[in-house]
């Protein structure tokens, strides 16, 4: 399964109100129902795992265990907020928790083959294959506390208003970790041989 670029390609589909609907049916009793909230969200998910941990097992693993969580905690879930906003507290907490047990240490191979344009040449196959890989490389070099952020607001383009909710940080805090996230990010991939971040 390759990573979506963006977390945001099928959200646009549907409303608040249509996942509402959905959880107080399952709620209702009609557990199947569940299965229409994890496909709508399942390659949202991986994308985030994916970023976070830059290993495609780990990352289904993590989406996985998110969503068992999810159900099995969906009388908590609050009305008014996004249910993808909870989704992506449950993943990043999983992620932190995977983080914090060491299993962060990737491997160059285990990264996921990136699709490659088919108009593209040979050559420009494997320069693009070749950036992604320094880009998750130089993400995984980065603290938790600032990967978060910058996946989160320049990968996967949420504003810093979603992110304070997911994480739990205020909004001023996030800036300067978005700055400082970009910052390092910037010198590990020119440390890697690219000139720009």
């Amino acid at each position: 399964m390759v990573p979506p670029s963006s977390l945001g390609l099928n959200m646009k589909d549907h409303t608040a109100a249509d996942d509402y609907d959905l959880i107080r049916q399952c709620l209702d009793g009609d557990t199947d129902k569940f299965s229409f909230l994890v496909e709508r969200y399942k390659s949202m998910l991986f994308s985030l795992a994916y970023r976070m941990l830059g290993d495609q097992d780990a990352a289904n693993d993590m989406a996985q265990e998110s969503f068992i969580s999810a159900y099995v905690g969906l009388k908590n879930f609050h009305y008014g907020s996004k249910f993808s906003t909870w989704l992506y507290q449950i993943l990043m907490n999983k992620s932190r928790d995977y983080l914090r047990a060491g299993k962060n240490k990737v491997s160059v191979d285990e990264i996921a083959e990136l699709k490659s344009d088919p108009k593209a040449t040979p050559e420009e196959a494997a320069s693009s294959h070749q950036t992604s890989d320094a880009v998750q490389k130089a993400l995984d070099g980065l603290p938790p506390e600032y990967r978060e952020v910058i996946v989160l607001k320049h990968i996967e383009e949420l504003d810093y208003h979603e992110i304070s909710e997911i994480l739990g940080v205020s909004v001023s805090a996030l800036k300067v970790r978005a700055y400082r996230g970009r910052e390092m990010l910037r010198k590990l991939l020119e440390e890697a041989g690219m000139n720009h971040a």
